[in-house]
């Protein structure tokens, strides 16, 4: 909210998550232009990361859940959606779910350098189409392996496993693979699980070469339905409980016909998360927003999902 001032942890979560989308979009830049690039810098925007996520994570979540163009708006830099944005948000999705699964320190780093790589493959694809709807179709492509793995080769990070991350993108992004536990290292499996869950996640949830955006409602019945056949329903059962089907930071229409942000998540009530509500039935903002429990609330109860950039825009910083 204007005017509001912000704990120290979520002025240090904006400011770690646009210095990585910096970054990593220099790199990329130089990815295309050099036969080695050193990485370093973004290991280390990584590892700012990964301690902001262990002691608060909620604005984090909340970026990562806001409209592409919010986010492009506060960067004023012309940013690729589909290799920066939503390689961003995959990572701070998939280390929230490593983490909370109780991934190890030095593992969580591969697992962030991972999803944030997601979809490094479109590199060359993107500099000579803006035909989101064909770069989206050739993700699944053995060009787009290729490409992933010339990419991955340059990139330098000091003690660092980069072939560790050129076969997790390649597992993750290969559903006969994910369908199948055959000889697969466990771990990386599980890594592997994660960061498909997450790139799945964004990518419905967000506009881009995806069709209409989904509410994450959608999103997540959607991916539930797809991944019932999975080896390790422990992490898709954590993937549900931990980010909910309403996400921190999204909106919610009540059966009051107010209007809520989600701002606390009621583990095993995934139905009654905890909100504020920042507009009346009327429409008119409420002031200051209320902070309620749907728990200890049983009259109320959410209706739908609401997706509104504006609402975004103006209580981004509301938790």
């Amino acid at each position: 909210m204007p005017g509001q001032e912000l704990p120290d942890v979520f002025s240090e979560s904006q400011s770690a998550y646009f210095n990585l989308l910096a970054i990593f979009n220099e790199r990329c830049d130089m990815l295309r232009n050099q036969e080695s690039v050193d990485f370093n810098p973004v290991m280390e925007a990584v590892v700012k990361i990964v301690s902001i996520l262990k002691r608060d994570d909620r604005m984090l979540l909340g970026l990562a859940n806001a409209p592409y163009s919010y986010i492009s708006h506060h960067t004023g830099a012309n940013l690729s959606e589909m290799i920066v944005i939503s390689g961003v948000n995959v990572m701070i999705y998939s280390l929230k779910i490593s983490y909370e699964f109780g991934v190890t320190d030095n593992h969580l780093l591969y697992v962030g350098i991972a999803g944030l790589c997601n979809n490094i493959g479109l590199l060359d694809a993107e500099a000579g189409s803006d035909n989101q709807e064909k770069l989206e179709s050739l993700r699944k492509t053995e060009e787009y392996e290729v490409s992933a793995k010339k990419y991955i080769k340059k990139i330098k990070i000091d003690n660092f496993h980069t072939e560790s991350i050129e076969f997790l993108n390649t597992l993750a992004k290969s559903e006969k693979n994910m369908l199948s536990k055959t000889s697969l290292q466990e771990s990386m499996y599980q890594y592997a699980i994660i960061i498909h869950l997450c790139s799945e996640f964004v990518r419905l949830t967000h506009k881009g070469s995806f069709g209409e955006v989904m509410t994450p409602i959608d999103a997540m019945k959607k991916i539930r339905g797809e991944m019932n056949s999975f080896f390790n329903q422990d992490i898709v059962k954590l993937f549900f409980n931990k980010l909910s089907i309403y996400p921190l930071g999204s909106f919610v229409k009540l059966s009051s016909g107010e209007t809520a942000k989600i701002v606390g998540i009621n583990e095993n009530f995934i139905m009654r998360p905890l909100i504020f509500i920042v507009i009346d039935s009327e429409g008119r903002e409420k002031l200051p927003p209320v902070k309620i429990n749907l728990r200890e609330k049983p009259n109320i109860y959410i209706k739908h999902a609401v997706i509104n950039e504006e609402l975004t825009e103006r209580f981004i910083n509301l938790f």
